[in-house]
């Protein structure tokens, strides 16, 4: 049996989704097969977080794309200054700065988080975004962020 996560809610639609943040979330315009749509809504000690503090979590059979608008300040530190990887390619992503992060080595033996995945990550306008894999490659997910 699965254990509820305390720190998300789910919602059925985008429309939904929209309802319970502070931003218009972006939709990818290729046609994916979104399995879920995660809100997380309360911090690590359970608080309740704030609308604008909330972020969104979209998941697809082999990649996550996540959303949240913390402000200019903060989504560029998140994109910048933030490590999501090993040897960040610096990119662009439809005229935004971006990173660019090839898939990992593989971890070792006993690692507590076993992923390394590929990962994309910009900032617009106040807001970051994220897609993540373990299967793809990030010239996939370029692709795949050109069309959000």
């Amino acid at each position: 049996m699965t254990v509820p996560n305390a720190h998300f809610e789910t919602a059925d639609s985008w429309d939904a989704a929209s309802e319970r943040l502070s931003f218009r979330p972006r939709i990818p315009s290729r046609t994916l097969r979104l399995e879920a749509l995660r809100i997380f809504v309360r911090d690590h000690k359970l608080r309740e977080l704030p609308v604008t503090e909330r972020t969104l979590e979209a998941h697809y059979p082999s990649f996550v794309f996540t959303q949240s608008q913390p402000g200019a300040r903060e989504a560029r530190r998140q994109t910048v200054d933030v490590s999501y990887g090993r040897e960040a390619r610096e990119a662009s992503v439809r005229g935004c700065e971006a990173r660019i992060y090839a898939p990992g080595p593989e971890p070792a033996p006993g690692d507590i988080d076993p992923r390394s995945p590929a990962v994309v990550v910009w900032h617009d306008d106040g807001t970051i975004f994220l897609l993540a894999s373990d299967t793809l490659d990030s010239d996939v997910l370029v692709e795949i962020a050109m069309g959000i």
